[in-house]
């Protein structure tokens, strides 16, 4: 059986091509685009990206709506070849006299498809969105590395709509349906070696078990140590599968859900791996199953 996974990773493009392609600034335009939520009560996703249109050629990518909600996710090509995965880092933002100092996450390193570089939450009323609306150039760097540059020619109407656009999503509305699976893909807090390990749930059991109604907030943090890419799916109240996030090889993200509510472990092409059930509280699922072979005659 398979279901598609529908990501907000899966409209990212991949940055990692940026850093290998010689590119021309007349080439490159910013860009908005928005995509309906694949969940019920969210938001539309909206990404704003620099890059060359319809390739995969992009140096800058903001993402808000959805699960990511209204505080922009934004991801800058950076070389991380000196870095480690997860590891946090001061970066320096500037546009003009306007300067932005903050904590980003090295992200994707080892990334098969999606962005990688660096991460970070940059609220739209941050200064540095309206100097970026300003035109002129954004610059950043980390201590000891090498300075990034990026033209804002052409930036503000595609700035003015993204930052717009984010400032109207809201939280998606649990009035129906007791959920909260917005994922977040930033580095989680550091877990408790006391918190409990989930066990794995058979995929047999999809279409028998479900989310149960609760009132109790409980969060998974989700670590994929498997052999590939995997998609995480909630299973609502009905026992149908709703697209969540997914993880690359050797990413974690913690997901916010509710006490005996039903969770999904899939491939790319969205074949169910295993499954798990929240506990009563906090917990870690350690994402190990390898994929399955599928023969020649597999739907």
């Amino acid at each position: 059986m398979r279901f598609g996974v529908l990501l907000v990773l899966g409209f990212a493009t991949g940055l990692a091509v940026f850093g290998t392609t010689c590119l021309r600034a007349e080439q490159m335009a910013w860009t908005v685009d928005s995509y309906p939520s694949n969940y019920p009560g969210q938001p539309d996703t909206v990404i704003l990206a620099y890059g060359i249109p319809d390739t995969d050629a992009v140096a800058f990518e903001a993402i808000c709506g959805g699960p990511d909600g209204a505080t922009p996710r934004v991801v800058l090509w950076y070389d991380t070849v000196d870095l480690a995965e997860d590891q946090d880092v001061s970066l320096v933002l500037s546009v003009g006299d306007v300067t932005e100092e903050t904590v980003a996450s090295v992200y994707g390193k080892y990334a098969e498809v999606g962005v990688s570089g660096l991460e970070i939450t940059l609220v739209t009323s941050a200064p540095i969105w309206q100097a970026m609306s300003n035109g002129g150039v954004l610059t950043y760097r980390v201590p000891d590395g090498q300075e990034q540059t990026l033209q804002l020619d052409g930036a503000a109407s595609a700035l003015r709509e993204f930052t717009q656009s984010c400032n109207s999503a809201v939280a998606p509305s649990t009035a129906d349906q007791p959920t909260a699976v917005d994922a977040i893909r930033a580095k989680p807090a550091s877990v408790s070696a006391d918190t409990p390990r989930l066990e794995s749930v058979s995929c047999s059991e999809f279409g028998k078990i479900k989310s149960e109604r609760s009132e109790k907030t409980v969060k998974i943090t989700f670590v994929n140590r498997s052999d590939g890419y995997r998609g995480v799916v909630w299973i609502d109240v009905e026992g149908l599968p709703i697209d969540n996030t997914g993880l690359n090889q050797g990413e974690k993200a913690l997901v916010p859900t509710f006490q005996s509510h039903a969770w999904m472990i899939t491939d790319g092409p969205g074949n169910c791996i295993e499954m798990v059930l929240a506990g009563d509280d906090d917990g870690i699922f350690e994402i190990e199953a390898p994929s399955p072979v599928l023969g020649e005659d597999s739907d």
